[in-house]
């Protein structure tokens, strides 16, 4: 299996790369010490397998992952330090989680699920943003919630997360605000703003409040402002709703 070692840690690098060639079935094609140089070694060496640092100073390893097209979509065993991002890294599709200090058993574990789905074929994955997303994973207080999509009121971006409002509740998540504005359109979220994704369907009443501006009243009072440059696809999701 041609593998790409992915850490910018280079002593956590030095020992995967070990692991590796100890390993005769894997051929390590090349290694990256950030999210970008990951993404252009993938589309340079298409590996087959990527050992993949969730926390790069760059990005995470689910934004390198999000980052890639289909087809050149590699079989994923993600590494950290922090287990709390296992839930996380099974809800990308990553074949295995391995914590560090990586254990030589785990490892052999990991790599051998690796190559049963590589052998059978099960890298042909219809594309993530495919399907209905029904739930996502929200962090609070160290823990971490599975979220009913349809009762998240709204989604702001906050730095490199976001965070999501259901009801009272308030959740971090590592996913980006563009990303889940695709996942989630099919569920009815809608972008009114560069930092806010809203839920249609918990909208009470819009108003117009300005030239192209318009705001949004949901169901627990929260009241939301667009802004002029999403006019358009706001008034593109009235007129569905109206048909």
């Amino acid at each position: 299996m041609r593998t790409l070692i992915v850490d910018d840690e280079p002593l956590a690098c030095a020992r995967l790369t070990r692991m590796c060639r100890q390993r005769p079935e894997l051929q390590v094609v090349a290694e990256a010490g950030s999210g970008a140089a990951a993404i252009a070694a993938i589309r340079a060496h298409h590996p087959d397998l990527v050992l993949l640092d969730v926390e790069l100073q760059d990005m995470t390893g689910f934004d390198v992952l999000r980052a890639l097209d289909i087809d050149q979509d590699p079989v994923a065993i993600m590494v950290t330090a922090h287990p709390e991002y296992a839930l996380q890294a099974f809800a990308t599709e990553a074949v295995d989680f391995l914590t560090k200090p990586v254990d030589a058993e785990r490892f052999a574990s990991a790599i051998a699920r690796a190559r049963r789905r590589i052998t059978a074929g099960d890298r042909e994955h219809p594309p993530r943003l495919a399907a209905p997303q029904s739930r996502l994973v929200g962090e609070r207080a160290h823990r971490l919630y599975f979220l009913d999509v349809p009762t998240i009121d709204y989604i702001e971006s906050d730095g490199n997360y976001v965070i999501i409002h259901s009801g009272e509740d308030r959740y971090i998540s590592r996913n980006t605000l563009k990303y889940l504005g695709a996942a989630l359109a099919s569920a009815g979220f809608l972008r009114i703003e560069k930092s806010l994704l809203i839920n249609v369907r918990r909208v009470a009443y819009a108003e117009r409040i300005g030239q192209g501006e318009f705001a949004f009243t949901l169901r627990s009072g929260q009241r939301l402002v667009s802004s002029r440059s999403y006019r358009r696809a706001i008034i593109e999701e009235i007129r569905r709703a109206n048909c």
